[in-house]
């Protein structure tokens, strides 16, 4: 079936330490596992207040999605994505993951939910709720068909009029922005270039669109891109606006009284480290909690799943040094939803079906069918169904494979935080069983899944 794609779409972000007692983990400390067996992480400011986060973060990218699992599927109503929703909280869960730009609305959607559940007991350390959104989305240029009014670098649009994409003698539009024509995609400008006031502005249009979505509720708040400009998926070489601007616009009082804490995702160890060691100097920038890159038993190859991905290895996230400081919430396209969903669920099933995609011409999967679908891809796949099987004989477990993959994830030594996908109950306690298994993974489990030895 055509649908059985799908089981790589689903963002999955991955877990911290964890443990009954207090340990430190990148410069934080982690709470106490609670008695829905979920455990929790605790954050703190540079004001010392401190905050205490599932490490189940629920994802709402496609929860209110039509035509997610088939073809003709229908966007499912407000009721049933609270349904969900409830069930997280049920199990623990109170950080959601949400953005303007995803589907059905449904940034909005969580803020109607959120506002309603306000006065109902949550059973986590804080009895509280907690919501992460995004920010710093590059210009969809595909999208818009227009380059937005504003400074963008010499080198994007040098390269749009190399490739015909912009008129050399192209006239502006009343409201500022350019036409293109047959503009590829894949084709991005950066939001975070040019000035800090115009990055600001830039920055405060989506964080307005934020702020009415969920009633100014914010937590933490992610630039889920760097600085860069991309045609056809492909970086656009140049220099980047640095980290300290970025830093300095996201500390200015008209922004920073919108959100708690601010993160990364997709930036890189160069970037990240850097913006780690600069709010250690300078108390007047803000502190980043937390960084969220690709990481996965699947391995992005050369081409990356979207434009700017930024991924992070099995080694590198064994290493507890590694990005010192900050909070590591990754995301994979392994949520709660997989094959085991699907009849017949193997991978050449699902390499058929993203084939189909591909071969259409779907945006999405002009990357994602070259990036996943490899040979090593292919061979831990077959590991990961192999080791479940072994594992549940040995253990008298009968985990599934979408939990190995998702339990891989979190029993690394230097994640935090796992952002998950179901879009179904069923799904969902399915997820929340991988911390369980997790806890008896081991290394030499971890490296036979990702190495095979």
């Amino acid at each position: 079936m055509v649908h059985i794609f799908l089981f790589f779409m689903v963002f999955a972000t991955l877990g911290c330490r964890y443990g009954n007692s207090n340990q430190e983990v990148s410069g934080f400390k982690t709470a106490r596992t609670y008695p829905s067996d979920m455990q929790y992480v605790q954050i703190c400011d540079q004001k010392k207040v401190c905050k205490n986060f599932s490490r189940l973060i629920m994802g709402t990218d496609h929860l209110a999605q039509s035509n997610w699992t088939k073809e003709g599927q229908p966007e499912p109503t407000e009721e049933q994505v609270f349904e969900i929703l409830d069930e997280a909280v049920k199990l623990g869960i109170n950080f959601f993951d949400t953005s303007p730009i995803y589907a059905g609305n449904v940034e909005n959607k969580v803020g109607k939910w959120l506002k309603s559940r306000r006065q109902t007991s949550s059973p986590n350390p804080d009895s509280k709720l907690y919501v992460l959104s995004k920010g710093g989305f590059p210009f969809d240029l595909f999208y818009f068909k227009r380059l937005p009014a504003g400074p963008h670098s010499n080198e994007l649009t040098a390269s749009l009029k190399s490739q015909g994409i912009m008129q050399p003698d192209a006239s502006p539009l009343p409201d500022g922005s350019v036409p293109l024509t047959e503009v590829p995609p894949g084709t991005y400008a950066s939001r975070l270039f040019g000035s800090k006031d115009i990055i600001q502005e830039r920055i405060a249009e989506e964080l307005g669109h934020t702020g009415n979505n969920l009633n100014q509720d914010l937590t933490i708040y992610l630039m889920h891109r760097d600085d860069h400009d991309f045609i056809k998926f492909q970086n656009v070489s140049r220099e980047q606006t640095p980290v300290q601007d970025i830093m300095e616009v996201l500390g200015q009082p008209e922004l920073a009284s919108k959100y708690w804490m601010v993160g990364w995702s997709n930036w890189q160890t160069k970037r990240v480290n850097e913006s780690i060691l600069l709010s250690s100097k300078n108390p007047d920038l803000p502190k980043p909690a937390l960084n969220s890159a690709y990481f996965s038993l699947f391995e992005m190859s050369s081409r990356s799943i979207h434009a700017g991905g930024v991924q992070v290895t099995h080694d590198e996230m064994m290493n507890p040094n590694f990005q010192k400081g900050i909070f590591q919430s990754p995301y994979s396209p392994l949520g709660g939803f997989s094959v085991l969903d699907q009849p017949e669920p193997k991978w050449e099933n699902a390499k058929k079906a993203a084939k189909i995609k591909f071969d259409a011409g779907d945006a999405y999967w002009q990357n994602v069918y070259n990036s996943i679908f490899t040979e090593a891809n292919r061979s831990r796949y077959d590991r990961a169904v192999k080791f479940t099987a072994e594992f549940n004989k040995k253990n008298g477990t009968n985990f599934t494979i979408d939990q190995t993959l998702n339990a891989y994830a979190l029993a690394h030594k230097r994640t935090d935080f796992l952002t998950i996908g179901p879009i179904t109950i069923e799904q969902l306690r399915r997820t929340h069983g991988a911390l369980k298994y997790s806890r008896m993974l081991t290394e030499k489990d971890l490296s036979y899944l990702y190495r095979g030895r």
